[in-house]
């Protein structure tokens, strides 16, 4: 591998595929013990969950790194660059960096005798690397995201963290995580360990809310909740405000739902200071108000507005089509669709269909994985009357564009490849201000 050229390590990086052999934490404790372990030598919030892990963890990494914490950032997947996913203190990974600690992955894996079959894979490469790069640059504490369930998860190698934050769970990653909420609770819930605080979002349906509590048990952890005092002043599209526990807070992500990943990360601090760390509630403030998330309801362009969401199992297309209708009910909507086909595509292009004036399908840039158009469109006109196939994203966004008026809305959903696919082909348009 070429280690001068970031290009050819992301691609190197890309070429491990997504899953590697056996579920299990066997490839990764190797290949971090090859490493020197560097998980060790970190602190964490471990956040697990179907929806809102990435908005929460934003969260929560803005209002450390406001209190003065030199703070990593661990999220999957990214929508432009593969940077995005590893930031201390906000800023992404370099070049250099990359480049660097991608060839030191590189000799640690080669070095490994895994079973028959078996190889690292690119989520499993991709966490030890950010393990090295957390150390290197002497975090106090890291925001870590686990990729896909809990349990098995590649970020679950960590011994202890101080608190485990648990966002809502629903229906997503069946063949992979179960067929029922409360199979996939359980498999959410391995990241609990012994002695660490567990956060959980509010609003968890029941069966949920007892095998969470039956894990931490088990676990030896120690559940943190209760019912916190909350009152919405303002929900908008520039974001919402709100009162908790006495104290006024402001965010700048909007949605309902995003006022709910909010209380997950203000019980997610308050569960730390409660394990000694001095997180000023001014830097709560001050952090909530700046944290940003690309592709979670993004305006990009005000005339017209233009949404990004990426949005991509029932839960998710639920929670964006009551926005919709709270923030959007005086506009007219243009929906620009484009979804893979191992998600519940048929209820997500249904329920966002209902609520377009216009609707314009696409393919995604995601490969095999990618649904036709022609199969979006034609669920889409079950729910809506002016419905456009579409070749492309690009031809989709032109499409909408020439019809939308100034005071319309162009929202752009269904699936993380296909927004940062339109971030790329929106960008020189006029930006959005806040």
């Amino acid at each position: 591998m070429d280690t001068e050229n970031p290009k050819t390590a992301i691609e190197y990086i890309h070429s491990l595929g997504r899953f590697s052999g056996k579920p299990g934490l066997h490839r990764i404790k190797a290949l971090c013990e090859a490493l020197g372990n560097p998980q060790d030598r970190l602190k964490f919030v471990h956040l697990a969950g179907t929806n809102g892990k990435g908005s929460t963890a934003c969260m929560v990494a803005s209002a450390l790194q406001a209190a003065g914490l030199r703070t990593g950032l661990y999220t999957s997947p990214y929508l432009v660059q593969f940077y995005e996913r590893i930031r201390v203190d906000g800023v992404m990974i370099s070049d250099d960096d990359l480049t660097r600690l991608c060839e030191r992955v590189t000799v640690a894996c080669e070095s490994l005798t895994l079973p028959e079959g078996e190889t690292i894979g690119e989520f499993e490469f991709t966490t030890a690397l950010a393990f090295l790069f957390f150390v290197e640059q002497e975090c106090d504490i890291v925001v870590l995201e686990t990729g896909l369930g809990g349990r098995c998860d590649a970020t679950n190698v960590i011994k202890n963290a101080e608190v485990c934050v648990i966002t809502p769970i629903s229906l997503d990653h069946m063949a992979v995580l179960g067929n029922t909420t409360a199979v996939i609770a359980a498999e959410k819930a391995g990241i609990f360990k012994p002695g660490t605080a567990v956060v959980c979002a509010d609003g968890q349906p029941n069966d949920v809310q007892r095998v969470l509590r039956r894990a931490c048990d088990a676990a030896g952890a120690v559940w943190f909740g209760g019912a916190e005092d909350c009152r919405v002043l303002r929900c908008d599209i520039s974001g919402s405000a709100f009162v908790y526990e006495g104290q006024g807070y402001t965010i700048a992500m909007p949605g309902r739902h995003q006022l709910q990943n909010a209380r997950t990360a203000l019980r997610a601090l308050n569960a730390l200071r409660e394990r000694g760390w001095n997180i000023p509630t001014e830097a709560a403030v001050r952090g909530l108000a700046r944290a940003r998330i690309a592709g979670r309801l993004e305006r990009v362009v005000d005339q017209p507005l233009i949404l990004l969401d990426g949005a991509h199992n029932a839960a998710g297309a639920d929670a964006l089509c009551h926005a919709v209708d709270e923030l959007l009910k005086m506009k007219r909507l243009h929906v620009v669709m484009g979804m893979v086909r191992d998600k519940d595509y048929e209820t997500c292009v249904h329920e966002v269909a209902s609520r377009a004036d216009d609707f314009y399908a696409c393919v995604p840039d995601a490969g095999e994985r990618s649904l036709d158009a022609h199969t979006i469109a034609e669920l889409a006109r079950q729910s809506c009357k002016s419905v456009y196939e579409c070749e492309s994203a690009e031809h989709a966004i032109e499409l909408a564009l020439e019809h939308a008026k100034m005071n319309d809305c162009i929202l752009i959903c269904g699936s993380l490849y296909l927004i940062g696919e339109c971030e790329k082909i929106l960008r020189g348009r006029p930006k959005a201000t806040d």
